[in-house]
């Protein structure tokens, strides 16, 4: 049984679940701002009954396994990809056996958080059954217009910031080097999908699409094929070129989502170690305006070294680009990643803020002076008006959300930025 939990105000969800359910094992799945809400939704589950067995598994228990110790209500954690262990573990809990025996598996003992040994990373995806499409899949879809599907796990790219370099030295790896689901599994899975829940839109949330030619190009003729629904997904723009925009384009995708992430080459490539020219941006969304595909730039700020200066020049390329759509993450500090363990050896991190922080990317819990998360938040919250201060349906959104502080903070930001037509 599953439930899923968008607010605490969803918890009776969760205790009205295990009441009628009565189970014998609770999990679940964590990424860092998710797990002050793990641990509490954890107390609620004991005090139901304290004889569940709870556990966590997940990004931030995987990079960070010592985080048990901050719970009395979570028994055991899964370390890194841990399907298989998870199945054992639930044989030998209704076994009534030992479970501390199992790979995968953080526990406690005498005080102190035991890791035992991972299994190896799993080759053949296709040998792990279809992730169950259920109400949640279709929720998924209504919510968003497109049906999400994984056929990669890994990034080869060192990125700070990004969980993926964390997760390769989890395994002693340099880097995560991507593992892809055989094609014919791929296209078998999207079938069964659309019979349960009828779709016309896909979204490939892979980290970065195709990186092997030999899958991609395979993966393409087959999907066009078989599947010929229109789809989006992600790519680096230092990866693109025309030969493979074609390929994309010819089978049905309409939408590429880059990581652009800075306008300032300092912060791109020093801070957050992208590797990224402005030039491979700019020819990658000129590519893309070739072939008439739509475009969307995903932008950080808030980094540590970065100034307003820096930030502006992020609004200014994204104005160069003109993407279909641009967004922006407030800088979040995972960690076990190289850029989070800076700000947390450095104390640059407000624990408390960090420890009951539930606003992931859309506000700072860095030690940042009042001034400078506020301007944070008012370039998170204005950021479509910037990026195109002259289309007036963006204009009107944003401003009859909040006009009185919009209106101020536009006023002010536009002559400050005073980006030329010419740049």
């Amino acid at each position: 049984m599953m439930v899923d939990i968008c607010a605490e105000e969803e918890y009776p969800k969760l205790t009205d679940a295990v009441r009628s359910f009565k189970p014998r094992v609770v999990g679940f799945s964590s990424v860092s701002s998710q797990f002050h809400p793990v641990k509490k939704c954890a107390k609620l589950v004991k005090e139901i009954d304290k004889n569940i067995t709870v556990v966590a598994g997940g990004v931030h228990p995987t990079l960070y396994p010592a985080a048990l110790g901050e719970s009395e209500d979570i028994d055991a954690l899964f370390v890194g990809e841990s399907e298989l262990s998870f199945g054992e573990f639930l044989e030998k809990v209704g076994a009534g056996q030992d479970y501390t025996t199992v790979d995968n598996l953080a526990y406690k003992k005498d005080g102190a958080v035991i890791t035992n040994p991972l299994k190896p990373l799993i080759q053949n995806l296709e040998v792990l059954p279809h992730p169950i499409k259920d109400a949640l899949f279709e929720r998924y879809i209504k919510a968003t217009g497109a049906a999400p599907f994984f056929f990669a796990r890994g990034c080869p790219f060192l990125c700070t910031y990004c969980s993926n370099h964390a997760l390769a030295k989890v395994y002693g790896m340099v880097s995560n080097k991507p593992r892809f689901k055989a094609v014919d599994a791929c296209i078998d899975e999207i079938k069964q999908a659309d019979a349960a829940y009828p779709f016309d839109t896909i979204s490939i949330i892979d980290d970065t699409f195709g990186l092997d030619a030999r899958w991609r190009d395979e993966f393409l003729e087959k999907y066009k094929q078989e599947i010929g629904k229109r789809f989006f997904c992600l790519l680096r723009v230092n990866v693109i070129d025309e030969d493979f925009i074609k390929k994309l384009r010819g089978a049905g995708c309409f939408k590429l989502q880059f990581g652009v992430e800075s306008g300032n080459d300092y912060v791109r490539n020093t801070i957050m170690n992208r590797n990224i020219t402005e030039k491979q941006i700019t020819d990658a969304f000129d590519l893309c305006k070739k072939y008439k595909m739509e475009t969307t730039a995903i932008n950080i700020i808030g980094v540590p070294g970065e100034t307003e200066e820096m930030i502006k020049d992020t609004v200014r390329l994204n104005r160069r680009l003109n993407p279909t759509d641009s967004g922006v993450n407030i800088f979040y500090p995972y960690k076990g990643t190289v850029l989070g363990d800076h700000c947390f050896s450095n104390k640059l991190v407000d624990v408390e803020a960090y420890n009951s922080f539930s606003s992931e990317r859309r506000s700072s819990v860095l030690k940042y002076p009042p001034e400078h998360n506020k301007m944070l938040l008012r370039y998170h919250k204005n950021w479509q008006v910037l990026v195109y201060p002259y289309d007036m349906r963006r204009r009107l959104s944003t401003v009859l959300h909040d006009y009185p502080r919009v209106h101020d903070f536009l006023r002010k930001a536009r002559r400050s930025l005073a980006i030329s037509k010419k740049k």
